[in-house]
């Protein structure tokens, strides 16, 4: 999980906004009026602030799912913020599925728009915790089954990143070719590139390493 920035708002959520809030509201068993956050122009911003990630687990869109549209706080608890451009992100459907529409005030799942995720959850190799006493973030994580090793496709999606970085890693180190040596070390900040997969668990792994990238 990583600190994210909101972009702007799509033109057409901006001009849309208020006619398709008014549907909605109108006939909410209307797929049309209750899914026109779909369109291309809105989901494809929502993937470039994720770095077209999900925006809990990491896992690259299209990699394993589409993405589905994720609403922060459920419509179900404010209809009012169906098409709020601030409740939308996006999420894998394994992510998106197990939040379902839990909201609670004082309990909320934890925000990477407004949260510090990065220093609230912690990384043990491919499963996920979370910073003694942090409720928010404990109730994020153990949701979303990140604590376990439940998602089996997710876990080993995750082990294969890790045992990439190992072998990147301990070329790294034994290259004795100064260009070679230049590559690998290229390699592994991509792999730490906040649009990277996974890459706040890689970058934990390098943490703990005590490896010097730079």
């Amino acid at each position: 999980m990583r600190n994210l920035e909101k972009l702007p708002i799509p033109r057409i959520l901006s001009e849309k906004h208020d006619e398709w809030l008014a549907a909605f509201i109108a006939d909410k068993t209307n797929p049309t009026n209750r899914y026109r956050y779909r369109e291309s122009e809105i989901k494809d911003t929502l993937k470039q602030e994720t770095g077209w990630k999900c925006v809990y687990c990491e896992s690259k869109i299209g990699h394993t799912t589409p993405g589905d549209i994720e609403h922060k706080i459920p419509s179900s608890k404010d209809e009012n913020l169906h098409f709020n451009w601030d409740n939308l992100t996006i999420a894998c459907t394994e992510c998106n599925r197990r939040k379902n529409d839990y909201y609670e005030s004082g309990s909320e799942f934890l925000d990477p728009y407004s949260d510090d995720v990065e220093h609230m959850v912690e990384h043990y190799g491919p499963i996920m915790g979370w910073r003694g006493g942090d409720k928010r973030a404990e109730i994020t994580i153990k949701k979303l089954e990140l604590d376990t090793n439940a998602r089996f496709l997710l876990i080993s999606r995750k082990v294969e990143k890790i045992e990439e970085l190992n072998n990147v890693i301990e070329r790294y180190i034994k290259e004795s070719s100064a260009d070679i040596k230049a590559l690998m070390k290229e390699k592994i900040k991509r792999m730490i590139n906040k649009k990277a997969e996974y890459s706040a668990m890689i970058l934990s792994v390098i943490n703990i390493k005590g490896l010097e990238i730079g």
